[in-house]
Parts: structure tokens; C-alpha cells; sequence
């Protein structure tokens, strides 16, 4: 059996910046990881010093996104739906915004992804976008069906080669306990924890899911050079800088290095713990 993950995230990044270090340890491990990305990140704001990248941004990103999931040894999809942007932003009511999609229609693309990759492990956003990005959001709502519909052969019964039922859906998430350290350091850098993020419209104060809630915990401190490799490609979103990089690599490594999922299906009780996103495959 040759086991398969897919992902489907919203934007140019997400890969890396997200989950990389999980997606590069299944690809070393021989999984067929397939990675779906629904918008162009033409929304996003650019990193300083790529301002002359916000005419041709579409383009720019469609190349770091190439070049990051060659590192990280990945199969590339995209959707190519319209970045919608953040919480509030005029980009938001364009209507091939990925938010403004039809649902049926984006859900129909996911299913036939899967009917056609046929992955025992899917992956996606939970439903707070992590820190509720609308784009994250729809990925949770248009995901999450999709990997019910592709079982069933009365739903979408015109798309892909016929029904398949993957066995584990997992969302990304990080624990709040995480999301505390950070604050903390950023307060006393004299730092507002409640204004963050390169358009200060991220509060970090309100991000986070309690430990309890994660079900899955992938070490990736073997795969920690990759994922670096692959987010530095994102040069316009910044290559992955953050205020955790001002720590040394070490302690980086050592308190950083692990990626964690709510497992949804199958159900799953708050506190249970696994290390393996295919433990129990059939």
C-alpha cells in the first residue's frame, strides 16, 4: 500500500510557514504528499524591500510556492482562486474572492482531488483559521464535506474516477500555551501582543486551541532545516521571519520543532494523544 497525505490550504505559505515540517518528515518517509493550495496570495502584503513585486504579485508567488514545495518534496495543486485578504479588508467583497466561491463548486474540486489522489490522511485549517483568517475559514468549510462527499457515490457522482473514503481528517492548530510564551515575549519587548502581525490587525491574545483539544503531535526537529529552507522561498511574506527567530536555533529546535493537529474524523476525545498521523491505517 503506498500511503498518501493530502493538504488543502488557502494560500502561497501556508505550506511552509504552517505545517512544513510535517509535510517534509511524510515526504522523507516515502508518503505521496500532495499539497492543493486554494488562492494566489494576490491579497497578502509584501515583506519591505518587495514593493516592486505588488504589480506582478500573483506571478512572484506562484514562483515561491513552486520552489518551496520542490524543497520540501511535495506534488503541487492549486485551486487558483482570489486571495479574499484579512479580517475588514476591501478584498474581501471581490467576488472571485475564494470566500465569495461557490460552495458546492469549491467543495466539488476538493472532492475530485481526492477521488483522484485517493489519501488515507487529509489535512486542512480548523475552523478559527488559526488566527481567523476568512481564507482559513472557507478551507475548514469546504474541506471538511468534501471529505464526506467523496465516499459517497449520490454526491458528485461526475467527478473523479469514483468514490473513495479516506479514513483520518485532521486540522492544523497550535496549543494556546504556545501562543502565551510568545505574548509574554513580546511584552517585554515593549511589543503589543493585541496589535501583531506586519498590519498589526493580529490578536495574539485571542489565538491558541487548549492542549486537551490537540490530538496530534508530529516532532519535526529532523526536518527543522527544511522547513526553514523552504519558508525562506517565500521571500515576499518575509521567508518565514518571525519574533520566535530571535531565539537561538537551539532553543528553536529544542521547544519548536513540533507541528499539532485536531483529528476530526475518526472522533476523537479531548486529551488523547498520538504521534503519527497514520497511526491506525488500514
Amino acid at each position: 500500500m503506498t500511503a498518501r497525505l493530502l493538504a488543502v490550504l488557502a494560500h502561497p505559505d501556508d505550506e511552509s510557514f504552517g505545517i512544513g515540517g510535517t509535510l517534509a518528515r511524510y515526504a522523507s518517509a516515502g508518503v505521496d504528499v500532495h499539497v492543493a493550495i486554494a488562492t494566489d496570495g494576490v491579497a497578502g502584503s509584501v515583506a519591505t524591500g518587495y514593493e516592486h513585486t505588488l504589480n506582478d504579485l500573483i506571478a512572484v508567488r506562484r514562483k515561491e510556492l513552486a520552489a518551496a514545495a520542490a524543497i520540501l518534496d511535495v506534488t503541487l495543486h492549486t485551486l487558483n482562486y482570489r486571495d479574499s485578504g484579512y479580517i475588514g479588508d476591501p478584498a474581501n467583497e471581490h467576488p472571485q474572492a475564494f470566500i465569495n466561491s461557490d460552495l458546492t463548486e469549491a467543495v466539488g474540486r476538493v472532492v475530485a482531488l481526492i477521488r483522484t489522489i485517493r489519501p488515507q490522511v487529509v489535512v486542512t485549517h480548523d475552523e478559527t483559521g488559526g488566527y481567523f483568517h476568512p481564507d482559513h475559514i472557507h478551507c475548514w468549510r469546504v474541506v471538511t464535506p468534501a471529505f464526506f462527499a467523496s465516499a459517497d457515490p449520490s454526491q458528485y457522482s461526475d467527478i473523479g474516477p469514483g468514490p473513495y473514503k479516506p479514513q483520518k481528517l485532521y486540522y492544523s492548530a497550535f496549543p494556546n500555551r504556545m501562543v502565551k510564551i510568545f505574548t509574554m515575549l513580546m511584552r517585554l519587548r515593549g511589543q503589543d501582543p493585541t496589535r501583531a502581525g506586519r498590519n498589526q490587525d493580529i490578536d495574539f491574545t485571542k489565538l491558541g486551541i487548549p492542549r486537551a483539544k490537540l490530538h496530534a503531535e508530529i516532532d519535526y526537529r529532523d526536518y527543522w532545516q527544511t522547513k526553514v529552507l523552504a519558508s525562506a522561498e517565500h521571500g515576499s511574506q518575509g521567508g518565514g521571519t518571525s519574533n520566535a527567530r530571535a531565539l537561538p536555533e537551539a532553543l528553536q529546535r529544542r521547544f519548536m520543532a513540533k507541528e499539532y493537529f485536531i483529528r476530526a474524523v475518526p472522533e476523537t476525545p479531548d486529551h488523547f494523544r498520538e504521534y503519527d498521523l497514520f497511526d491506525g491505517i488500514q
